[in-house]
């Protein structure tokens, strides 16, 4: 849902693992480029979400301790034009997935990075949006599209759908760029949307991805290490007020 390069992928594979430090967690990766899969060395699996959207049986790959992963391959790749045909194309993973739900304290989808009828299923089938932001002028002007697009498939998809907010990633304090971002977030009036976390540049962050693990294994005291953390359970503490209210 955004260009590449802001985080999304990373903050993914990293909130996932948070979350797994205290709960079962499943990951779906639904980007075509399965860069997610690949970091859990998924180069060949079994069976992918290739196989959930064409209705075949499919099956999640355990990859850590309470964290499981429904992989993707290069073969997703053109499956927008497969389905499109299909009766309740919208709704292709929210079905397929429903059973997965009782299993699973948290389901995490890494979304494709364009809007596409994929993206459109993982929004149809989640509960929360996380919108990340790469502190740069190019990642800022996406923002309304994207909004806007949730918005859309609130109104005729899926009513249950909210955004959990937009993220700073890449974020350097010492930076007017960074600064000026934020300004210009308060003045369009999303700061109320914005989390308090930023996740700052690190480059402990890149070499984890390199090494094939999640930023909690790769350096435990990283600043890396401490933004996902910190992330992860301003996450849950939102989730927690939401479903109370």
């Amino acid at each position: 849902m955004k260009k590449g390069g802001v985080g999304k992928t990373t903050t993914c594979i990293n909130l996932a693992a948070q979350a797994a430090l205290k709960a079962k967690t499943l990951i779906i990766d639904a980007d075509k480029q399965s860069s997610l899969s690949q970091n859990f060395e998924q180069y060949k699996p079994k069976s992918s979400i290739l196989d959930l959207f064409q209705g075949k049986t499919f099956e999640v790959v355990n990859v850590r301790k309470n964290l499981d992963i429904l992989p993707c391959t290069i073969d997703f790749a053109g499956i927008d034009l497969k389905i499109q045909n299909e009766y309740s194309r919208e709704f292709i993973l929210s079905k397929a997935i429903t059973k997965l739900k009782k299993e699973y304290e948290y389901i995490f989808i890494d979304c494709p990075p364009d809007i596409s009828l994929v993206t459109v299923n993982a929004l149809t089938a989640s509960d929360y949006v996380i919108i990340p932001i790469k502190a740069s002028r190019f990642s800022l002007d996406g923002i309304s599209l994207m909004l806007d697009f949730v918005r859309k498939i609130k109104s005729a998809l899926n009513p249950d759908i909210s955004i959990l907010g937009l993220l700073l990633t890449h974020f350097d304090e010492r930076l007017k760029i960074s600064k000026n971002i934020e300004k210009e977030i308060k003045e369009k009036g999303w700061d109320v949307a914005l989390f308090k976390t930023r996740i700052r540049n690190n480059t402990a962050i890149e070499n984890s991805q390199f090494d094939k693990k999640t930023i909690f294994e790769f350096d435990k005291k990283c600043y890396g290490t401490i933004d996902y953390m910190n992330l992860g359970k301003e996450v849950q503490l939102k989730i927690k007020k939401d479903q109370k209210s």
